[in-house]
């Protein structure tokens, strides 16, 4: 191989050392960069796999926030339709009691109005009395006795009475 130019002895000792130097390459530079590798596969997966969950969490928290602000709608409306149908009985309520007070007082006032005429009617008796009295005295020229003459006007004002209709 010397007449080719090759040295075997040099070729054998660059032959090991490329060895030697392929061998501690492999153990220094290339395990450590497959190790640091292999690690940052795993926290990239580690990552994803925890952003999988975050996003299964927040997608479950929002269906949650959603039936319960739906449900919270629902409530809402419950209570504005309580609330109309109480302030709508409250309305009749109050429109009944005006209305019981208002035939109340219409009876009050038709009572009263019968007590005025009642005692109107016998006040002008009195007075219808007195004045027939007099002139009944007047006509006579003479007293009766105050007996008849009280028989008299109350016939007369009976007779009156029912004449009226």
């Amino acid at each position: 191989m010397e007449q080719l130019g090759i040295n075997l002895g040099l070729l054998a000792s660059q032959l090991v050392n490329f060895i030697l130097l392929a061998v501690l390459l492999y153990l220094v530079l290339y395990k450590p960069v497959l190790r640091m590798l292999n690690e940052r596969k795993e926290r990239i997966a580690r990552s994803m796999a925890d952003v999988d969950a975050a996003r299964d969490a927040a997608a479950k928290a929002q269906l949650e926030y959603d039936r319960k602000v739906a449900e919270a709608q629902r409530k809402a409306q419950e209570i504005i339709a309580a609330a109309a149908q109480t302030g709508e009985k409250a309305k009749a309520d109050i429109v009944a009691d005006a209305h019981r007070e208002a035939d109340r007082i219409k009876q009050d006032a038709i009572a009263d109005a019968e007590q005025q005429k009642v005692r109107a009617l016998a006040d002008v008796q009195s007075q219808i009395a007195g004045l027939s009295m007099m002139a009944t005295e007047r006509v006579l020229g003479q007293a009766m006795d105050e007996k008849t003459q009280r028989q008299l006007i109350s016939s007369f004002l009976a007779d009156l009475g029912k004449a009226q209709p």
